[in-house]
């Protein structure tokens, strides 16, 4: 894991409290949901971890079933997430910084887009995406005038 956290502090596991449940098939929902998930919080973001088997809801190839952690992002004042530094640092504490992670950005008639509510499927450590850079280039200074390099965290929303 890593010692940086995102903006808003260190992410704590919480207990979710619920609302009464209105019907049989809600109350079995949060029982579901309290056995299935962690919950952590800081000053800005909730996030909701769904470990291994509790992540095959949205893992759709069988080699990968029971292995994958599926993080559920959200701030808590509601407002949109504009922060890739503050996805990539929860996804690094929650889960780990050998991991690759997706957020995808499915199909029109796939797309689930109800709430200001972003979800990572994080790949174990010994499998990788067939995609993207091999090697690590990172720098905390601005490389082009006028710019302003975001890899400390900061917010730029």
């Amino acid at each position: 894991m890593t010692n940086k956290n995102p903006k808003g502090g260190k992410l704590v596991r919480a207990e979710v409290s619920y609302p009464e449940p209105k019907s049989s098939e809600e109350a079995l929902n949060q029982i579901r949901d309290h056995l299935e998930s962690e919950i952590y919080v800081n000053l800005i973001y909730q996030v909701a971890v769904y470990r291994n088997e509790f992540a095959d809801e949205l893992v759709h190839l069988d080699e990968l079933k029971g292995k994958c952690t599926w993080l559920s992002i959200k701030r808590r004042d509601k407002r949109p997430v504009n922060n890739w530094q503050d996805m990539q640092t929860i996804k690094n504490r929650l889960v780990g910084k050998k991991c690759d992670a997706i957020q995808m950005f499915p199909s029109e008639d796939r797309m689930v887009n109800n709430v200001n509510q972003y979800h990572l499927i994080v790949l174990p450590e010994d499998v990788w995406f067939p995609f993207g850079w091999k090697t690590r280039a990172v720098t905390e200074q601005s490389l082009h005038e006028n710019t302003k390099q975001n890899y400390n965290g900061e917010n730029n929303d």
